[in-house]
C-alpha cells in the first residue's frame, strides 16, 4: 500500500503549487489546506477569488469522493462572492462541521484505491 503524507503534500503544495502536485496530492492538498485556512481565518471568502483552480479541484474531488453536501456548500459559496457575511457565515460553519465526515470519505476512497493516508 503507497502512503501520503498529508503535513508533506500540503507544504508541497504551498510551496510549489497545486499544478506541481500529482492528482492523488491534489486532492488531499485541496481538502486540507481549506481545512487549516478556515481553523486559522474563520472563514476562506478571501481565499475562493484568489484560487479558482483550487477550488475547481477542490469540486472535483468532493464529487469524487461522494461529499455531495460539502460539494453543494463550495458551489454555493463561489457564486455568492460580494455577500454579506452574515449570509455566508453560516455555509462557511456548516463546511467546517463537516470536516470529519469530509476526512473519512477521503480516506475510504483513497483506501479503495490502496493508497494510505498518514
Amino acid at each position: 500500500m503507497d502512503t501520503l503524507v498529508v503535513h508533506e503534500v500540503t507544504q508541497r503544495g504551498l510551496e510549489r503549487g497545486l499544478a506541481l502536485l500529482t492528482p492523488q496530492e491534489r486532492d488531499v492538498f485541496v481538502i486540507n489546506n481549506l481545512d487549516v485556512y478556515y481553523e486559522m481565518e474563520g472563514g476562506f471568502e478571501d481565499h475562493i477569488p484568489n484560487a479558482p483552480e483550487e477550488f475547481d479541484w477542490l469540486e472535483d474531488t468532493l464529487a469524487r469522493i461522494g461529499d455531495l453536501p460539502s460539494l453543494r456548500l463550495i458551489r454555493t459559496l463561489r457564486k455568492m462572492p460580494n455577500a454579506p457575511l452574515e449570509q455566508t457565515d453560516p455555509l462557511y460553519e456548516r463546511y467546517a462541521e463537516r470536516r470529519d465526515v469530509r476526512w473519512e470519505l477521503l480516506t475510504s476512497y483513497f483506501r479503495e484505491r490502496g493508497v494510505a493516508l498518514e
